[in-house]
């Protein structure tokens, strides 16, 4: 989840057929076990050089940046499901190594969607939407990714961190944190749920969005008193990370807490212009306590348009400081090495 994400996006490769027995059995057993019978270790050998990963929501930005991190693994196949897979005829993947499947995460069957997800080793969202598509369909969605022996599934997050975001202060964040509770009874030894937080996507579209960038003008605004950090992760390398801990053959920690940096927002607008060369106007748009009653203001007059009051939340998460990502697992990966802020901003993420 992202500002980002909700505005821009607002949104069965071959495996040797070893079977669920064999998918489960990996998981609980290692492939040079001398227990196991000659084909049941081919099986697992074959499971762990041909993984395949379904992307459920693989047409919109985030998604297909995941495909593409994935494909840069020799190894894995992909499973694209998107609800008309003539969008992603453009998307130029191997045919040989991705599959584009016509799937509806909100009206598809139970046996419909643990159909789709077998038999992956992961399962990612990338999914958009309202509740009835973040808790209702996700929830589904990891049921049936563990019914068909899925080793991991990765919500659609990508946020900063809202599982330490008050309640209330965005509705987004709160539907994220209701799915990690409910979704949280489904751990076990062979099926782990993951959240990857990337704090604010890097990017000029989302900061529009928050109402905080004006690149015409070279206006930079804020809220508070701008000495909060803000975490910052391109898209392509919060894909990067997604996909390097959906092969991961490791338990990944619940929280996966990934970043290209952290600046506040002074420091942020002399970055910006040291690279451009360029002077930016820095705005104070008042108080958090403004901030939060312009929220209020926003929903109470137009509840029925998010576009109106749903970038002040985000602002909420993203200036009050509660969100900030508690951890940093980037060296858990370190075949990603992640953008830094400065070299994100000059390649024209801002």
């Amino acid at each position: 989840m992202s500002a980002g994400a909700i505005a821009g996006d607002a949104l069965r490769g071959v495996l040797a057929p070893v079977g669920l027995r064999i998918v489960r059995f990996y998981q609980t057993v290692r492939a040079d076990d001398r227990s196991l019978s000659g084909r049941d270790r081919g099986a697992i050998v074959q499971r762990m050089k041909d993984k395949l990963v379904v992307v459920v929501g693989a047409g919109g930005k985030l998604g297909r940046l995941i495909v593409r991190s994935l494909l840069e693994h020799p190894e894995v196949r992909v499973r694209a499901l998107v609800r008309d897979p003539r969008k992603l005829d453009d998307a130029g993947w191997p045919a040989d190594r991705v599959e584009a499947m016509a799937f509806d995460a909100v009206s598809s069957t139970a046996a419909a969607r643990e159909d789709a997800m077998r038999p992956a080793f992961s399962v990612i969202s990338a999914l958009q939407g309202g509740p009835d598509i973040i808790i209702d369909a996700q929830l589904a969605l990891v049921r049936a990714a563990k019914a068909a022996g899925a080793r991991r599934f990765i919500a659609s997050d990508y946020s900063f961190d809202f599982f330490t975001l008050s309640e209330g202060i965005n509705v987004a964040a709160d539907w994220r944190r209701q799915l990690a509770i409910r979704a949280r009874e489904e751990n076990s030894g062979a099926f782990e749920l993951v959240h990857v937080l990337n704090g604010m996507f890097l990017d000029r579209n989302v900061f529009s969005f928050l109402e905080i960038f004006d690149a015409e003008k070279r206006i930079l605004r804020y809220w508070g008193e701008g000495t909060t950090p803000i975490d910052l992760t391109t898209w392509e390398d919060t894909a990067a990370f997604t996909a390097e801990a959906a092969l991961d053959e490791d338990r990944v920690p619940e929280r996966l807490s990934v970043s290209g940096g952290r600046m506040d927002i002074f420091t942020l607008a002399k970055t910006w212009e040291a690279v451009h060369g360029k002077s930016l106007t820095l705005e104070r748009l008042g108080s958090l306590d403004d901030l939060a009653r312009e929220t209020r203001r926003r929903l109470d007059a137009d509840p029925r348009n998010p576009l109106s009051w749903l970038p002040m939340m985000y602002a909420r998460g993203v200036f009050g400081g509660e969100a900030l990502l508690s951890e940093n697992h980037n060296a858990r990966y370190p075949s990603v090495r992640p953008t830094s802020i400065a070299d994100g901003i000059a390649r024209g993420a801002l």
